[in-house]
């Protein structure tokens, strides 16, 4: 009999957990403002903002050199060696001890 109680008590309790979670098909408060402040980052981030509109078909011309030169040395710093790839992989089960 006690049991039966319990199982009905759970059985309200969770129809009446889910009574209040909104749909997934209706727009919520986050769904309404999903993506501004993406392209509020994009705007501010932007030099030239008329370009957001009406984007130029030119290539880039020109960069720092120096902003150029930390980035290039930035990309070979961190490639991997070819030593450290092709030591192989080490898989303890069990303990901290070695063989």
């Amino acid at each position: 009999m006690t049991s039966k109680i319990i199982f009905a008590l759970a059985a309200i309790g969770a129809l009446a957990a889910c009574s209040g979670t909104p749909s997934l098909t209706a727009p919520g408060g986050t769904a309404a403002d999903f993506g501004n402040s993406v392209d509020s980052l994009i705007k501010a981030q932007t030099a030239d903002p008329a370009t957001l509109s009406n984007p130029s078909g030119a290539p880039v011309t020109g960069v720092e050199p120096d902003y150029a030169n930390n980035v290039v040395d930035a990309m070979r710093k961190g490639v991997a060696k070819p030593d450290q790839v092709k030591q192989p992989i080490e898989i303890r089960v069990g303990g901290q001890g070695s063989n």
